[in-house]
């Protein structure tokens, strides 16, 4: 085979590098006006924005297309051969997410991946989020904790692999505000979530890989409002959500890919209902042999665009740190709390 001459490599070197980026190109300019959810009912804009709360940015980037990460597909968790001599890898990881209206929530999770053999990999992971107690812009006082418990499993056989998940998770919202002098009213929501995701990979042909997720949860919620002299009986339901998501990545170099998704989300309860279209570009390059950048855009169907970046440092064989930033990835909560700023530190230690 005869060699590609040096100055085209350079040229097309950097190419992968900016089209994420060119996403927002792609629809009108009259569409990118950045229209807010404030015409649906914060119940069914909640849980699209709880997803993307867990889902850190590592290596691979935010794709379902993913070889190296889970955080969307289960599947990706048996692609590639686990690191290390017991096939086990720890990752603690942090998140705040940051408000434009002073609300902060805090996302801790513990993670563990371990090499079940011919079961495949199995990964439990437990988080925990909590937020302080802020004034929204509707003037309300927002109060909100979650205790999640997951587990998720992959196998690979060839060009596939397979994996599901199962998430529970307990989440109380609490909302508080004075309508008048001397006139208080308490409400308080209490929910538990049953979540199950099934994911697939495919390698066509070499370098290219297919992803896919479904996933349907519910959940089942009881809220009470307390208001003085004014009985009010409890309000209970259950809410359902369809999530649906395919994507498609390319290595372009060893360990450097770029990707493309696109998610379909429809949330309802017995009051409202919220169909949620969003695309996702991005890029992850290996910038030296112990140093990953990589960059992220979103943009969903109202024009709302959010932005991403990070990077993964590799000090030895045995561990890695990743650290990214997300900027206005929440629109569903423009309405309550403005943009959002997202930090995000995860740590793995293989043994």
């Amino acid at each position: 085979m005869r060699p590609s001459r040096p100055g085209r490599n350079r040229r097309l070197r950097g190419v992968p590098l900016v089209v994420p980026f060119l996403l927002p190109c792609l629809l009108p300019l009259v569409a990118i006006a950045g229209s807010d959810y404030s015409d649906k009912d914060f119940a069914v804009r909640l849980p699209p924005a709880f997803l993307r709360f867990t889902e850190v940015a590592t290596m691979g980037g935010e794709t379902v297309a993913n070889r190296m990460s889970s955080a969307i597909n289960p599947a990706s968790t048996a692609w590639l051969e686990l690191p290390g001599d017991l096939g086990v890898v720890l990752a603690p990881y942090y998140s705040p997410v940051m408000f434009d209206n002073g609300t902060n929530i805090h996302v801790v999770g513990e993670s563990a991946t371990v090499k079940a053999g011919w079961l495949g990999v199995i990964q439990p992971t437990i988080s925990q989020i909590r937020s302080n107690d802020a004034t929204m812009r509707n003037g309300r006082e927002f109060d909100y904790t979650v205790d999640s418990y997951q587990v998720q499993w992959g196998k690979r056989c060839g060009q596939w692999a397979g994996g599901a998940t199962f998430n529970f998770a307990r989440a109380e919202v609490i909302q508080d505000s004075t309508v008048a002098p001397g006139i208080h009213i308490h409400t308080k929501g209490v929910s538990e979530s049953y979540r199950w995701r099934f994911g697939g990979l495919y390698e066509p042909v070499e370098k290219w890989l297919l992803g896919a997720i479904f996933e349907y949860g519910f959940q089942p919620f009881r809220i009470r409002t307390i208001v003085p002299g004014m009985p009010i009986p409890p309000d209970r339901g259950v809410q359902h959500q369809f999530v649906l998501r395919p994507g498609v990545s390319y290595e372009y170099s060893p360990l450097s890919s770029v990707f493309l998704d696109y998610q379909f989300g429809y949330f309802r309860n017995p009051e409202d209902n919220l169909h949620s279209h969003r695309f996702t570009a991005g890029v992850d390059h290996r910038l030296l042999e112990w140093l990953f950048i990589r960059g992220s855009v979103g943009l969903d169907v109202r024009g709302n665009v959010g932005l991403g970046g990070g990077l993964s440092i590799f000090p030895a064989r045995w561990c890695s740190l990743d650290l990214g930033y997300k900027y206005d990835v929440l629109p569903e909560l423009h309405q309550e709390f403005g943009r959002s700023h997202t930090i995000q530190v995860a740590f793995n230690v293989r043994f």
